[in-house]
């Protein structure tokens, strides 16, 4: 089961604050597919000027997915705006779903894995 009230990073980080604001959605809030996705993230979540999003059941079946880009130029150590748009067909029982936010580690390193948890509900 997910915790659904929890929004910090899942990696040690030695940022004071997240490296991802997320604008929409916010924690909680209704969504209808597609989902649109926007924000601001530091250049080091981003490889090549992008990173992948999830959007996940409460059994933890990946019932979306697709693609941060940045919208501007990603390397940087500042926020850059983002956006994405996520498209599900499959409905759950409960309505709700995480959407994860995955900084992209192409070095597939478990130890540079950071993720960012948005808890919505599916209408």
């Amino acid at each position: 089961m997910f915790d659904w009230g929890r929004k910090e990073v899942v990696a040690p980080t030695t940022l004071t604050e997240l490296p991802i604001q997320v604008a929409f959605p916010k924690d909680n809030q209704d969504v209808r597919s597609p989902i649109k996705i926007s924000g601001k993230a530091r250049g080091s979540w981003f490889f090549e000027g992008s990173f992948p999003i999830d959007l996940v059941d409460a059994s933890g079946n990946i019932i979306g997915q697709g693609i941060a880009t940045s919208t501007s130029d990603w390397m940087t150590e500042d926020f850059i705006d983002f956006s994405s748009e996520i498209s599900y067909t499959r409905p759950t029982s409960t309505a709700r779903a995480l959407l994860v936010l995955k900084k992209d580690n192409p070095s597939d390193n478990p130890d540079l894995d950071q993720s960012i948890f948005i808890p919505v509900i599916l209408k």
